[in-house]
């Protein structure tokens, strides 16, 4: 892979091994280097091609030749195995894909917290230390709006006093939805106990962090929840964020329509015809603030994979269908937001309402038949 940084040109090797601290650097090089290495576009013998090199010492090539193989930008036959073999398994998912996993695994992980005799931790804990004085104050960890309309939800939240096992498995995504209003209640006690502080810590020079009913990495909770209200007994129709600082909905647009919910979700009928739908973004700062490896990036993803679960669980406690996705059109969800996708960024995209169920009271399903179909029972024997 290629890029700029500072000026000069880096080609960034992801599948070459890290070093034993765990970093791994790309190497810079100039018009030189990369006229040597356009010459081996095939398998080369390096002193034959040195030889269409005109004005240049043909042992300076030479030892170019080898630095640049030293640096791992050059392969043998058998070096090329390794490489062959991930170009075959990932080649569906793109260069994209594989630049990021490759690149962000072995990170060495240098905890801020605790004690160690390895001289290399420690001094890699002081660096880190250094680089988050220098940072400044920590992010804060509520976004602020003072002047924005709000809503005040009630705090009158439903017990979830419904057995663990219950829950975990009648939780389903649910894509039919009766039309019902969402009990206001039921809408209060999703967001607040998906979204909302359950307690405070003090860390330090970290700053004061939030605990949610989710795991995050260094509880550093990056996600921010926007909710597009449909038909919730109470609440206006209207896009909201949601804001755990109060447990209000902070006015976005109060002419949020549903032709613009269709067209942001690709008119994927679950989350359209939902009583609300949540969008989360990442705000990243929040979580570079502590962590400054790439590596961060499948972290923050993953924590929204845990709030998505949790989500789904609340809802479906408190008799709500719940569903997700993560198709919808980025750059104008983020515009319709108001969020510049740079700094927050949208991720994923959750849903409830009430369920439609039949007859037998397991929910509708409305799916192709061939992913609908129920294995029957005697063939499970």
């Amino acid at each position: 892979m290629a890029y700029w940084v500072n000026g000069e040109i880096v080609l960034d090797d992801y599948l070459d091994r890290k070093s034993e601290s765990g970093e791994k650097n790309g190497v810079a090089v100039d018009g030189n280097a990369l006229d040597i290495l356009s010459r081996f576009e095939d398998w080369t013998e390096p002193e034959k091609a040195v030889e269409s090199f005109d004005g240049y010492d043909r042992d300076s090539l030479l030892e170019a030749v080898n630095a640049l193989a030293e640096a791992g930008l050059l392969r043998t036959r058998a070096d090329a195995e390794e490489e062959d073999r991930v170009v075959d398994q990932w080649q569906v998912w793109g260069q994209a894909a594989q630049f990021f996993h490759f690149d962000t695994k072995d990170t060495a992980y240098i905890s801020v917290e605790g004690a160690s005799s390895d001289p290399e931790i420690k001094a890699g804990r002081e660096s880190i230390f250094r680089e988050i004085r220098a940072s400044g104050p920590a992010p804060e960890i509520f976004k602020r709006n003072p002047d924005a309309e709000r809503i005040m939800l009630t705090r009158a939240f439903l017990p979830m006093d419904r057995e663990l096992s219950d829950v975990l498995v009648s939780r389903r995504t649910h894509r039919v939805f009766t039309g019902d209003p969402v009990p206001l209640r039921s809408f209060a006690t999703v967001l607040h106990y998906t979204f909302g502080p359950m307690h405070f810590y003090d860390a330090g020079v970290l700053g004061t962090v939030m605990l949610r009913t989710s795991p995050c990495g260094g509880a550093r909770h990056e996600n921010e929840c926007y909710v597009a209200v449909r038909n919730v007994e109470s609440v206006p129709p209207g896009l909201y964020r949601y804001s755990p600082l109060d447990h209000s909905l902070e006015v976005v647009s109060r002419d949020f329509t549903d032709e613009q919910l269709d067209r942001l979700a690709f008119s994927q009928k679950m989350v359209t015809t939902a009583g609300f739908v949540c969008f989360l973004t990442l705000n990243l700062q929040r979580a570079m603030f502590k962590y400054r490896s790439g590596r961060m990036l499948r972290t923050v993803l993953l924590n929204t994979g845990h709030v998505a679960q949790t989500f789904a669980l609340c809802a479906t406690a408190v008799g709500l269908g719940p569903c997700q996705t993560d198709a919808f059109r980025d750059s104008e969800l983020e515009a319709t937001l108001g969020v510049d996708g740079v700094a927050e960024t949208a991720v994923y995209v959750l849903a409830a309402g009430v369920p439609a169920r039949r007859t037998d009271g397991h929910p509708v399903e409305d799916a192709p038949d061939e992913i609908a179909r129920r294995i029957p029972e005697e063939q499970l024997r």
